[in-house]
């Protein structure tokens, strides 16, 4: 359990400060968003990598939680699984059926499924997940994380991310995708860095316990 959690926790920070240094470059360069080629399809892939990751990450979490705080672990579980949901049929979709569709003359409705661009069905499904479930999943998390400086500190960055992830919605429904895209890079990517790298560092054999949090 404790080596799942260090490995997954490892890979998720790993990957996300990918996506944060592609997402940068592209800003230095002034490149426009929603990417071009070859930035699109290495976005997509990074990010269902990285919410693929969640997952065991999230199953550690929730084994290694005292039983008095494991409602919360679970609540969180299945608020990741929701997001994870979101978040690959939205990518999975953008690198067959949108990335295919041009090519094989089929181009009508497409708008519809963009990945990134509004109006777009596939853009709200995943700013649903990012801006509700993910932040959910984020918040439940910070009861867990109470004891211990490591521990606060871990808490502390949930709290923060998962503060700062309604963004998402409220960018949305107030159609301000300006308003995503100043908290973004915070929240799902120093946030989430910070989060899961520290998670990895409680899960190191020098530093785990027999329970995650006393």
């Amino acid at each position: 359990m404790c080596r799942l959690g260090q490995w997954s926790g490892g890979v998720v920070a790993m990957l996300s400060l990918i996506y944060l240094g592609m997402l940068s470059s592209m800003m230095v360069a002034g490149l426009p968003f929603p990417p071009a080629e070859p930035y699109t399809t290495g976005f997509h892939v990074l990010i269902l990598a990285t919410v693929l990751a969640m997952v065991p990450l999230w199953c550690a979490i929730h084994l290694a939680a005292p039983p008095d705080r494991r409602i919360f672990t679970l609540t969180s579980l299945v608020f990741v699984a929701m997001l994870v949901l979101l978040v690959t049929i939205n990518r999975f979709v953008a690198l067959t059926l949108v990335r295919q569709s041009p090519g094989l003359g089929r181009t009508e409705g497409l708008d519809w499924f963009q990945p990134y661009g509004w109006p777009s069905l596939m853009f709200t499904f995943e700013s649903l997940g990012w801006g509700i479930f993910f932040s959910l999943a984020c918040l439940f998390l910070v009861p867990v994380f109470r004891t211990g400086k490591l521990a606060r500190w871990i808490g502390g960055s949930f709290l923060v991310v998962g503060v700062l992830s309604p963004a998402a919605a409220i960018g949305l429904y107030l159609n301000s995708i300006e308003l995503m895209g100043l908290v973004a890079p915070v929240a799902w990517g120093v946030g989430l860095i910070l989060a899961t790298a520290l998670v990895a560092r409680w899960f190191k054999p020098a530093t785990q316990k027999p329970t995650l949090v006393e």
